[in-house]
């Protein structure tokens, strides 16, 4: 995994069971916010090295806002 806070960019390599080559996860423009006592994040755009993932990524993650659970979030606003 590797991270670039000024670029905001995210590369994460996983080993997917079924899968003979790892599959590689780039995340670009995220926004970490905090409101209150939430911390949210959201994804600007995700890419993969296997097209059904890039496409469910899209569906499912890109331009959405997530919460971050409270034990979470101190490690998260590292990345602001």
């Amino acid at each position: 995994m590797s991270i670039d806070t000024a670029k905001r960019e995210i590369r994460v390599r996983l080993e997917l069971a079924g899968e003979s080559v790892p599959v590689d996860i780039h995340v670009t423009d995220y926004r970490i916010e905090q409101h209150d006592t939430r911390t949210t994040v959201t994804i600007g755009d995700a890419t993969a090295s296997r097209e059904w993932l890039t496409a469910l990524l899209r569906e499912t993650v890109v331009g959405r806002t997530f919460e971050i659970p409270e034990r979470a979030a101190a490690m998260v606003r590292l990345l602001m």
